[in-house]
């Protein structure tokens, strides 16, 4: 009887072990894998936070309009394809109306200076530069009526985007 019982002592010890090494396997895996979580979502903030834009419409036309677009980050934007959208929205007919518009990087230039760069060989704005665009109206969309007022939003890779309004004379 005092053999089986230190037997018994023994399984009973090796089991609450395993139990309480598996246990702690596991919160600290999860522990582990939630602060990788929060991490990852601290840095996408940050790099989103360190993006400021401004946006300026400098000429509007029936189906075209030319904007300026301002880094005053902290963090490059880049012009690629795909990456950035740019929305156009006026008073069409009485109603509001938003559209998802292309749009052509023309140049990119320091702020306040008179050389500029090409999109081909700098396809991005770095921190104190800015980008002239083309931006162009999607086939159907109605022209832009004069004396309308046109809001054009530009929406970085970064999820930040700047907003700008004017009236079409």
């Amino acid at each position: 009887m005092g053999f089986s019982s230190t037997i018994c002592a023994a399984i009973i010890l090796a089991s609450l072990l395993l139990i309480m090494g598996s246990a702690e396997t596991t919160l600290f895996l999860t522990l582990r894998e939630g602060f990788s979580t929060w991490i990852d979502a601290y840095r996408g903030e940050r790099a989103r936070l360190d993006v400021r834009l401004q946006l300026n419409i400098t000429w509007i036309g029936d189906r075209a309009v030319n904007i300026t677009v301002r880094n005053t980050g902290s963090r490059a934007v880049f012009l690629a394809s795909g990456w950035n959208d740019v929305v156009v929205a006026y008073n069409a007919s009485g109603l509001w109306r938003p559209f998802l518009s292309s749009f052509e990087v023309e140049r990119i230039r320091v702020i306040g200076s008179g050389g500029y760069f090409t999109p081909q060989s700098h396809p991005f704005i770095n921190p104190g530069e800015e980008a002239l665009i083309s931006v162009q109206l999607p086939e159907g969309a109605p022209n832009i009526p004069r004396g309308s007022p046109v809001i054009v939003v530009f929406a970085s890779h970064y999820g930040v985007s700047a907003v700008g309004e004017a009236v079409r004379p």
